[in-house]
């Protein structure tokens, strides 16, 4: 993912969350504290990325932002 975090954009793909993250619903700069985590070993649907987040939907359809480097290509 990280060669995909250069170029800024990728295919939707899944991935799987590689350590414990918030899971900023309102967008990769939201200052309000995250209402969720996501967890290592959850599996997400990456919409695309952001500098240095990813877009990505969870497996219940929610979607939100993640650091890139804490995703591994499914």
């Amino acid at each position: 993912m990280a060669g995909c975090a250069a170029t800024g954009s990728r295919d939707a793909g899944m991935a799987m969350i590689l350590s414990d993250v918030p899971f900023k619903e309102a967008g990769p700069n939201q200052v309000t504290p995250a209402t969720s985590t996501l967890h290592r070993g959850d599996r997400v649907s990456v919409r695309r990325v952001i500098g240095d987040y990813s877009e990505v939907e969870t497996m219940d359809h929610r979607r939100g932002y993640v650091p890139t480097a804490v995703l591994e290509d499914q």
